[in-house]
């Protein structure tokens, strides 16, 4: 009897053990810049407060922003697809360097407004989860834009002619080869360090959201805005396929479903984050406590025409030299279709 007892006892502490051992451990995510809105606003509640409600307490997260464990960005997609950490939030062009299909839904210039621009991620969607499934190993959840990457500058310019011979940040290639087309210097400098270059005229003009630049208070360094779209700083959420397969099937849904609804806020927010941005760097019709007086060039038809012009022989051009013919036959049969353009490798 004390044998069986004893047995007993083993057996119910080695179930106790297992259920432990089968507790989920919280998600690890990575998220974007914590100082901006899309982070504080949106990215953030979403992983602490309504999944975690959504799915009754059974999933928690821990939740970190990639600048404030001391990232740059362009090492979220790494950190993934080692498993280091579950889910990843990363800006497409920092992912370009390593294979130029992650920049095709955000070449600089090409699409002038959201409802096109969505048109040409969800035209190109297959191709990069195809893209990263088949070489990092993760699952696209969804993408989404910052919001519409405007020209800003330090002295006035009338259009982008007046670029020649400044120095410009940017962010991505693309941006780059557009912003050289018109005779410019272009610089790759951290956002945080922007504002400290500008005041010291190390620089002439930046490319960044308006809603950004306000938060980063670039109205203090800059004179004027160029309101004319020249990208969209598309952000994709990924998760580790490893990971995402640990997940209960009733959880990952919860997830998908949830996600869903944050890439449509997003999407949503985007043009009235980019219209507060505008409104709070000229001071005029602002809801937010600080705000600027920065002057709005219109761009005129004629300045939209020669953008247009410029895409396609530069942006495009250069685009397709360094995707090669495999990928230009993909943005053919996606992205090409939707906008009517066909492009030579």
């Amino acid at each position: 009897m004390r044998k069986l007892f004893c047995m007993m006892l083993l057996l119910s502490n080695s179930i106790y053990a297992a259920e432990e051992e089968f507790v989920p451990e919280p998600l690890k995510v990575m998220g974007s810049w914590s100082m901006l809105s899309q982070f504080k606003d949106y990215e953030k509640p979403f992983w602490t407060t309504q999944l975690p409600a959504l799915s009754e307490g059974r999933i928690k997260v821990n939740l970190n922003a990639f600048n404030d464990v001391g990232l740059k960005g362009s090492e979220v997609l790494r950190l993934m697809k080692l498993g280091l950490i579950d889910f990843g939030t990363t800006i497409l062009s920092y992912v370009s360097e390593q294979d130029p299909r992650a920049e095709a839904v955000d070449l600089a210039g090409l699409t002038l407004d959201l409802t096109m621009e969505r048109r040409v991620v969800d035209s190109y969607k297959p191709v990069l989860d195809r893209y990263f499934e088949q070489k990092h190993g993760i699952k696209v959840l969804a993408m989404w834009p910052y919001a519409a990457q405007f020209l800003m500058c330090n002295s006035p310019i009338k259009n982008l002619e007046g670029l020649k011979g400044k120095k410009v940040r940017v962010s991505m290639r693309t941006t780059s080869d557009l912003i050289e087309a018109y005779g410019a210097i272009t610089l790759s400098i951290p956002f945080d360090q922007v504002y400290t270059q500008m005041k010291d005229k190390q620089l002439d003009c930046l490319i960044t959201s308006a809603l950004a630049a306000h938060s980063a208070r670039f109205y203090q360094v800059a004179s004027n805005i160029y309101h004319l779209p020249l990208g969209w700083s598309m952000v994709m959420l990924g998760v580790n396929q490893v990971s995402w397969a640990k997940i209960e099937a009733q959880d990952q849904k919860i997830i998908e479903t949830g996600v869903t609804q944050l890439a449509n806020d997003l999407w949503q927010a985007a043009d009235t984050q980019t219209a507060l941005g505008i409104a709070c760097n000229t001071g005029k019709n602002c809801s937010l406590a600080e705000q600027g007086t920065m002057t709005l060039i219109k761009p005129s038809s004629s300045d939209e025409a020669r953008l247009a012009k410029t895409v396609k022989q530069v942006v495009l051009k250069r685009w397709a030299e360094r995707c090669g013919k495999e990928c230009v036959a993909e943005w053919n049969d996606s992205i090409g279709k939707t906008l009517n353009i066909t492009l030579h490798p």
